[in-house]
């Protein structure tokens, strides 16, 4: 795992988030959640973009064995919830291979395999139903949708409890930074508060309210 990515997975989605918001870019990816609270993912993003079949159906697409292990699989589906892209088998061979995670917009099916294997999953929810003669895989790495957010091939994708950022490769090193900063006002908004400071003049000496007002990149 690089440096960067290193220093990205001390971090929580909400500081990413922040951070993010600091410069004005979308990356929060609504409805997106792990299948497994426990579950934590970083890397960089190998995109997939499906499409409802058409009168010569395709196929939902064999891609995996070609995939570098830590690599984040992101998936748009649209948002679909009447059929999966994700199920049993893509995750064994995902898990033996060393891939970083899943991130689906739209859902999975077979998820109790997930946490067996310790395999991290994120999804808009899970659903039984196969996308077989349903979707097809359309390209790989294009640019792609989650919730509405770009993600492009190599952008910096981070997981954890509370959901999916996505960090777009050309801000990462501003973003990290503007991480770093928000973590540590907030590090010491904590330390005042249990050594008996108000809130109000924690938030007030740490410039809480001011932390994710733009500013521009």
């Amino acid at each position: 795992m690089s440096n960067i990515l290193q220093r990205f997975n001390k971090l929580s989605t909400p500081t990413v988030s922040d951070a993010l918001d600091r410069i004005g870019l979308e990356g929060a990816c609504l409805g997106i959640t792990p299948i497994d609270h426990n579950f934590r993912l970083i890397g960089r993003a190998l995109t997939l973009k499906y499409e409802p079949v058409g009168v010569d159906k395709g196929n939902v697409g064999d891609f995996i064995d070609d995939i570098d292990p830590g690599t984040i699989i992101v998936i748009d589906n649209a948002g679909r919830l009447n059929c999966t892209v994700w199920g049993d088998i893509l995750t064994t061979m995902a898990s033996m291979k060393g891939i970083g995670g899943t991130v689906i917009d739209g859902v999975c099916r077979d998820t109790s395999l997930y946490s067996e294997i310790s395999y991290p999953v994120f999804s808009k929810g899970r659903y039984m139903r196969t996308g077989k003669d349903r979707v097809q895989l359309e390209a790989i790495n294009v640019p792609v949708s989650l919730s509405g957010v770009r993600v492009r091939p190599n952008d910096i994708i981070l997981g954890d409890t509370d959901g999916v950022v996505v960090i777009p490769a050309e801000y990462e090193e501003r973003v990290l930074e503007i991480s770093l900063e928000i973590e540590e006002a907030e590090s010491q908004i904590r330390t005042a508060i249990k050594s008996g400071m108000r809130l109000d003049e924690a938030r007030k000496t740490f410039k809480y309210h001011s932390l994710q007002t733009k500013r521009g990149v």
